[in-house]
């Protein structure tokens, strides 16, 4: 694989509850410090006052957890490390994720006998895979309604400026950074026709951009700005989105181009 380096084009900014955000970092710091000790992806931040979340009412479709965070370790590179993470995830401030819905029935897309975890309800699930060959792999994830996925890969194309891998039908991936021995992707995930998403509301994907200003009259949802370098807004499934400005002496030409070509969905008059 070709080393693909530099600034993160991508970070996952989590926000915890007041009081809550060093012990999550640290969390977060002391299990990838075993996997990526070079690549700071997860930036944990604190709210003034704690949300409460309403469940809404979706008759008994089941909502899948809006986004993952996979990671596929080889083994061969020591026990011992596999065991220390996993041994990570058993421990506080970490749950385990539950597999089974309030009827008991088991989650769709969720594997049999493997578990999942979390730092918090509203933050990404998490998994660990073992592989035997090719990169070691952190994988975050965003599951698209069926309706929605193919408009989600032109938005983040567009966004990220560069096209995704297409694997599977349904599946499909941009490598972020890459080095002979791992890769950092985000992959897009379709979902069967009927199961709906459920954003994590305390997860927040941040880009870097380059031409602002060509990209959000294209965005699906308004993008309203939050500081003189950053913009808000949502993808088609709610999952939300901040644009960052990307301030460089040499602002390539991919951009605009992509802002060009790019066609999405209408815009609806609101936040979904």
């Amino acid at each position: 694989m070709d080393e693909t380096q530099g600034p993160l084009a991508m970070t996952v900014h989590l926000l915890a509850n007041s009081g809550h955000g060093s012990l999550l970092q640290r969390a977060l710091d002391q299990l990838l410090d075993c996997i990526c000790p070079e690549v700071r992806l997860f930036q944990v931040s604190e709210r003034a006052s704690p949300v409460k979340y309403c469940e809404k009412s979706h008759s008994k479709r089941y909502r899948f957890p809006g986004m993952s965070v996979l990671l596929f370790l080889h083994k061969s590179l020591g026990e011992d490390r596999l065991f220390r993470i996993l041994d990570c995830l058993q421990h506080s401030p970490w749950q385990c994720y539950p597999t089974q819905d309030t009827w008991g029935r088991l989650c769709p897309y969720l594997f049999a006998n493997q578990e999942f975890y979390s730092l918090d309800s509203q933050m990404p699930i998490w998994g660990v895979r073992q592989v035997h060959c090719g990169s070691e792999i952190l994988r975050v994830t965003l599951y698209c309604s069926f309706d929605n996925y193919e408009d989600a890969i032109r938005l983040y194309e567009m966004i990220l400026q560069r096209e995704a891998t297409l694997q599977k039908s349904n599946f499909c991936f941009f490598v972020l950074y890459a080095t002979k021995s791992f890769a950092l992707q985000l992959s897009l995930k379709q979902l069967p026709p009927g199961m709906s998403v459920d954003p994590k509301e305390s997860s927040v994907l941040q880009f870097k951009v380059r031409e602002i200003g060509q990209l959000v009259p294209l965005l699906p949802n308004p993008c309203i700005p939050i500081s003189s370098t950053r913009w808000q807004t949502q993808d088609y499934d709610g999952n939300k989105i901040l644009l960052q400005r990307w301030e460089s002496s040499s602002v390539a030409q991919t951009g605009v181009q992509w802002c060009r070509h790019s066609s999405l969905r209408s815009p609806p008059s609101g936040f979904k």
